[in-house]
């Protein structure tokens, strides 16, 4: 068995979203992303990650949210078995209009203000579609944690990714129905939890591991 569930995180965390998330298929893999350059169009962001991962056509590569976005980029440019989108999107259309005129507001705000609304208690529920106080509690700190470039640049990807490829790989995508940050991709079989945010991936770490499961058994063992 070769290959690697390659999964990236979302804009203001890390691999700790991670941490409850289990795969016995395959090695999983959760880098942190790297800091976007300034005015660095997707394109050169997502061949930076091939780059430093040295990703290849055995592996299968997904996300969560913005991370979903990196990784869409990435199978437009690399082979791979397929594209895991978790909360996810192909592109910025289906960014809900909230979150596109969030990222364009906050370019003239100073960081440290972006950071304290992001923080707030009712901005992490809104994310997280509920939550225990341990989740959002790891929301806090790695927003806290998170570098300010990634957070502004990243935001500014996140809104303004509009490729015109096609995904010719097989795509795999779970997504909350109370998810109030991205529409559910307009991708065939998604499979959707009824009870889940955006931040599924941490809350319903469980039921997300199931489909992980599912996914990787079929790619490489199926």
């Amino acid at each position: 068995m070769g290959g690697r569930l390659i999964l990236f995180p979302g804009l203001a965390a890390d691999e700790r979203m991670y941490a409850g998330i289990t795969c016995s298929c395959c090695e999983l893999v959760t880098p942190r992303l790297l800091i976007p350059q300034q005015s660095e169009p997707m394109a050169n962001y997502a061949r930076r990650h091939i780059d430093a991962l040295a990703l290849d056509v055995d592996d299968l590569i997904g996300g969560c949210s913005f991370g979903s976005l990196v990784a869409s980029e990435i199978v437009r440019q690399q082979p791979c078995r397929g594209l895991v989108l978790l909360s996810g999107a192909v592109s910025s259309r289906a960014m809900v209009h909230q979150a596109q005129l969030l990222s364009r507001w906050s370019k003239g705000i100073p960081y440290a203000v972006i950071r304290w609304g992001l923080t707030r208690r009712w901005f992490l529920q809104r994310v997280f579609g509920g939550g225990t106080e341990a989740q959002l509690a790891l929301g806090k700190v790695m927003i806290e944690e998170a570098p300010a470039p990634l957070v502004r640049e990243g935001g500014r990807l996140a809104v303004s990714y509009f490729p015109e490829e096609d995904i010719v790989i097989p795509v795999f995508a779970l997504h909350g129905t109370q998810d109030r940050v991205i529409r559910p991709p307009q991708v065939p079989g998604v499979e959707l939890l009824d009870d889940a945010g955006h931040g599924m991936v941490v809350s319903h770490a469980g039921r997300v591991s199931q489909f992980l499961e599912n996914v990787t058994g079929n790619c490489f063992n199926g």
